[in-house]
């Protein structure tokens, strides 16, 4: 839809801008849509990393779309310790 086209096509100037700028990666947060990530890893000069979230592509097909890092962001630590706590809760009848 148009609105996730001028969503990238704002991000596309903003990576561009970052390289111009000396950057040498651009992140690219909260984008699980694929064709908005291929046009914009197609768009940058610059490495793109995007966030793991629920609905996410796969490791293999952001790679195949052109995103060069995976960010797993506080995911993992919340899983992480949601075990704890309900493991903590067993033991200590909580």
């Amino acid at each position: 839809n148009t609105h996730d086209e001028a969503l990238a096509d704002a991000a596309i100037e903003r990576g561009l801008a970052y390289a111009e700028a000396g950057a040498s990666g651009f992140f690219v947060p909260g984008l699980a849509d694929e064709d908005g990530l291929e046009r914009i890893c197609e768009a940058s000069p610059l490495p793109v990393n995007a966030m793991m979230f629920d609905g996410m592509p796969s490791h293999a097909r952001l790679a195949e779309l052109g995103v060069a890092r995976v960010s797993h962001g506080p995911g993992p630590w919340r899983q992480a310790m949601a075990a704890l706590t309900e493991a903590a809760r067993k033991v200590y009848g909580g």
